[in-house]
C-alpha cells in the first residue's frame, strides 16, 4: 500500500473511530462519560473559593436545648433580639416546622421590621417577607456542584432561595444582582467558600456580645451546626450546610462572582468536540508519531488552561473533559496507525526476534541482518551471539559479532565482555555485568544484564569462599540460599524484588530488581534534608512495607537511610537489602547479632536477644529523627557508649527544632523507639498509620 492510500485509509478510520466516540460520549453513555466533565472541573473550582458574604454571620441553635425551651422558643428569642437592633435581613434556610393551626406569636410578627426569608415547603413561609425554593440534587459522586435558579410550579417561575433574596433587595433599593445574572442562565456552579463567622446564640440572647455591632448584618439562623449539619460536599471538598451553601450562592449573585454556563458556553461544549475530531482526522495521518503527539499534548494543555482561566477569570464553566477525552483517542489511534517508512525493516526485526525467542538462531540471523543499525539491533544481536556461545557454536557467534563490527562500527568491542581492570568479573552465572554500582557489607554490588530476557538488574555479589572454609562453608552456603529464599518471597512495590540466587567463580550472587534512586542517607546531611511531610511519608511507607515482610515470617535487621532508595522524580521508595533478612523460626531460638549498623540497631539487637519485626520499627524511628533534623538520636565516640545510649536514654524531643517537624511526631518516635518491643507499636501498619496522622498535620 503506497503512502497516499495509508494516508486515506487511515483518515476513514479515525473518521469512523470519531463517530462511534461521539455517539457514545455524547448518546446513551452521556451519563457516565460527563465523570470527565466533573474531574476537570473539580480540578480547578476546587481551588476557588468564593468570597463570602458581606456582614453576614451564622446563628446555629442546638436541635435539642433543654427541657425549659424548644428550638422554637430560641428562634422567637433571637429573631425578636435581632429585629431590635435592626439587622439587614434574616435567613431561615433550614427552619423547623410549625403547628399551622396554631402558630407561635413570633411567627405572625415575621412581616414587621427587617425581612426575613424562609425555605420554600415551609409552614413560615406564609409569614415570611419571601421565600424562594433550595432543592440540592448532587453528581452521582454525592458531590453538588449545579444548583438550579428557577423552578416552574403551577405555571409559576419560582427562583432559588439566593436569588429571591438577592431580588428583593434590589426591590428595596439596595444593590441589584449583577449584570451577568441578567441573562437566561438556569443555573449557578458551586466551588468553594470562604465559612462565615459563627455566633452562639446564648451569646445574643444574654447579650455577652454587643448586639448593635450586628446592626446592618445579614443574619442565618439554622440548627446546623458546622460539618456536623452538613447535607451536601461541595468541589473543593468542603461539607457545607444549607445556610453556608445559601450564603456563598447569595454572595455570587449580588457581588457578580457567581459560577455560570452562558449560552455560548453551551454552544462551545457541543462544538468544541466537532472541531477537535477534524483537526485529528485532517492533520495527524499526514505526521510522524513524534509531531502527533506534540501536538496532541499541545492542544490538551492549551485547552485546559483556558478552561481555567475562563473559570477563575471570568467565573464561566466550559466543560470539556469528553471532548478531550474523544480527542485523545483519536490521536491513539493515530499514534497506531501512523506507520514508519522502514516498516519492513522493522516486520524483519520482529520475525528475527520472534525466532531467537523461539531457538531458531539461523532463521533469527538472516532476518535481523535485514534491518538498519540501531540500538534494539544491537541488543539483541548481541543476545543472539550468546545463544549460539550456548549451543556450542562459537564459530557463528564469532560472525554475528563480525557483522557488527561491520554495520556498527566498534559496537561491537564496546559490546564484548572484557575483564575489568579492577577485578570486576565478565559474569556470573548467565549474567552479563556492565559496572560495579556499589559496595556493601556482604560485598559487591554490580550492574547486569540477563541476556535471556534482556533485562536490566542489580547483581549482589558475595564472596563466599574466602569468607569461609569447610564446615563454615557449608553452613554459610545453606545460609546464604535460606536468606534469598526468604527474600524471593517478598511481593510489595515498596521493596525490591528477588529474582534469582545462584553460585559461580568462587561468588555467591543474588540478582534483584534495578532501582535507579538515591539513597536516603543523601538527605541526612542538614544542608539537605527532605521536607518533614515528605521524610515521614516515606517512612510510613516503609513502615508498610515491613508490615508486609513481617507477615511473610521475614525480619530486615539493618534499616538504615542507606537502605532505602527514593526516586524523587516518580516519588517511589524501595527497601534494599533484604538479602541479609533471616526467614523467622518460631521452633529454633535463634541468638546473635547479625549485620547491621549499631547506631540503628535496637537494645535486644545489641543485647543478642532473640528478634522479632518490632526490631525493625526501632531501626526506622531512629532512621525518621535523623531524616528530620540530620542526626541520629543515639551519639557517642565508642560502641560501649553507643550501647548505654540505646538502651538505656530518651532522645532528645525534635518539637522547634525545625520549621514543618509536626507537634504530634515526638509521641510517634518515643513509642518506635520504646526500650522495651512490647511497649512499640503493635506492627509496621500501626505505625504507618500514626506517621501519616503526622504528616497530615505537617
Amino acid at each position: 500500500m503506497d503512502t497516499a492510500a495509508r494516508r486515506k485509509r487511515n483518515r476513514l478510520i479515525a473518521l469512523g473511530l470519531a463517530s462511534v466516540l461521539l455517539v457514545f460520549v455524547y448518546g446513551p453513555f452521556a451519563t457516565g462519560f460527563a465523570a470527565a466533565d466533573r474531574l476537570i472541573y473539580d480540578l480547578f473550582a476546587g481551588r476557588l473559593l468564593d468570597q463570602a458574604l458581606d456582614s453576614a454571620v451564622i446563628i446555629s441553635i442546638d436541635p435539642q436545648p433543654n427541657a425549659s425551651e424548644t428550638p422554637l422558643d430560641l428562634y422567637g428569642e433571637l429573631i425578636d433580639k435581632l429585629k431590635k437592633v435592626d439587622v439587614r435581613r434574616i435567613i431561615l434556610a433550614n427552619p423547623p416546622d410549625i403547628d399551622a393551626a396554631s402558630p407561635p406569636a413570633w411567627a405572625t410578627s415575621l412581616s414587621v421590621g427587617p425581612p426575613v426569608y424562609v425555605r420554600s415547603g415551609n409552614t413560615l413561609e406564609a409569614y415570611a417577607s419571601r421565600g424562594g425554593f433550595l432543592d440540592l440534587n448532587p453528581d452521582k459522586d454525592d458531590v453538588l456542584r449545579r444548583l438550579e435558579l428557577w423552578r416552574l410550579s403551577d405555571g409559576v417561575k419560582n427562583a432559588v432561595l439566593p436569588l429571591a433574596i438577592a431580588f428583593d433587595s434590589f426591590e428595596h433599593n439596595e444593590a441589584a444582582p449583577g449584570h451577568r445574572m441578567a441573562g437566561d442562565e438556569d443555573a449557578i456552579y458551586l466551588s468553594g467558600f470562604e465559612p462565615l463567622r459563627r455566633i452562639d446564640p446564648d451569646d445574643v440572647i444574654f447579650d455577652r456580645i454587643n448586639t448593635r455591632s450586628l446592626t446592618g448584618y445579614t443574619v442565618f439562623l439554622d440548627t446546623d451546626p458546622a460539618l456536623k449539619g452538613a447535607v451536601a460536599q461541595l468541589p473543593s471538598g468542603q461539607f457545607a450546610t444549607y445556610s453556608e451553601i445559601t450564603a456563598a450562592v447569595l454572595a455570587g449573585v449580588e457581588q457578580d462572582t457567581a459560577i455560570i454556563s452562558p449560552a455560548w458556553a453551551g454552544a462551545m461544549e457541543w462544538l468544541a468536540p466537532v472541531l477537535l475530531t477534524i483537526v485529528a482526522v485532517m492533520f495527524f495521518p499526514d505526521r510522524g508519531r513524534r509531531e502527533i503527539a506534540v501536538i496532541s499534548i499541545a492542544i490538551v494543555i492549551g485547552l485546559v488552561l483556558v478552561d481555567a482561566l475562563l473559570l477563575w477569570v471570568l467565573k464561566t464553566r466550559l466543560d470539556i473533559g469528553r471532548a478531550l477525552l474523544i480527542f485523545c483517542g483519536i490521536s491513539a489511534l493515530s499514534l497506531w496507525l501512523v506507520v514508519d517508512e522502514k516498516v519492513a525493516s522493522r516486520d524483519a526485526f520482529n520475525r528475527g526476534s520472534n525466532f531467537l525467542a523461539a531457538g531458531r538462531l539461523e532463521p533469527a540471523f538472516a532476518e535481523l541482518r535485514r534491518c538498519p543499525p540501531s540500538d534494539d539491533l544491537s541488543s539483541v544481536m548481541y543476545k543472539l551471539s550468546l545463544a549460539f556461545e550456548e549451543q556450542a557454536k562459537p564459530e557463528r557467534a564469532e560472525a554475528v559479532l563480525e557483522w557488527m563490527k561491520r554495520t556498527h562500527g566498534s559496537w561491537a568491542k564496546q559490546q564484548k565482555p572484557v575483564k575489568d581492570t579492577n577485578g570486576i568479573p565478565e559474569r556470573l552465572g548467565r549474567y552479563v555485568i556492565d559496572k560495579r554500582i556499589g559496595r556493601g557489607a556482604m560485598g559487591a554490588v554490580y550492574l547486569a544484564k540477563d541476556p535471556r530476557i534482556n533485562r536490566q538488574l542489580a547483581l549482589k555479589a558475595i564472596p563466599i569462599e574466602k569468607e569461609f572454609e569447610d564446615e563454615e562453608l557449608k553452613e554459610a552456603r545453606l545460609r546464604f540460599y535460606r536468606e534469598a529464599e526468604s527474600a524471593g518471597r517478598l511481593t510489595h512495590p515498596n521493596i525490591i524484588t528477588v529474582y534469582d540466587a545462584g553460585e559461580d567463580k568462587g561468588l555467591a550472587y543474588i540478582a534483584m530488581e534495578y532501582v535507579p534512586g538515591i539513597p536516603l542517607k543523601d538527605f541526612t546531611d542538614p544542608s539537605r534534608l527532605l521536607a518533614p511531610k515528605r521524610a515521614i511519608e516515606l517512612a510510613a511507607d516503609t513502615a508498610e512495607a515491613l508490615d508486609y515482610a513481617h507477615n511473610q515470617g521475614v525480619i530486615h535487621r539493618d534499616i538504615k537511610p542507606a537502605n532505602l532508595l527514593y526516586n524523587p522524580k516518580e516519588g517511589s521508595l524501595k527497601i534494599s537489602d533484604f538479602g541479609v533478612a533471616r526467614l523467622t523460626d518460631n521452633n529454633k531460638t535463634k541468638t546473635g547479632i547479625v549485620l547491621g549498623t549499631p547506631m540503628y540497631m535496637s537494645p535486644e539487637q545489641l543485647g543478642a536477644e532473640k528478634l522479632t519485626g518490632l526490631s525493625d520499627l526501632f531501626s526506622l524511628g531512629v532512621t525518621l529523627y535523623e531524616l528530620l533534623v540530620g542526626e541520629v538520636p543515639f551519639k557517642a565516640t565508642n560502641i560501649a557508649v553507643l550501647m548505654t545510649k540505646i538502651t538505656t536514654e530518651d532522645p532528645s524531643p525534635l518539637a522547634g527544632r525545625r520549621a514543618g517537624i509536626p507537634p504530634g511526631i515526638d509521641a510517634v518516635l518515643a513509642k518506635a523507639m520504646a526500650k522495651r518491643p512490647e511497649n512499640r507499636f503493635a506492627s509496621g501498619g500501626e505505625l504507618a498509620i500514626a506517621l501519616r496522622n503526622c504528616a497530615s498535620h505537617s
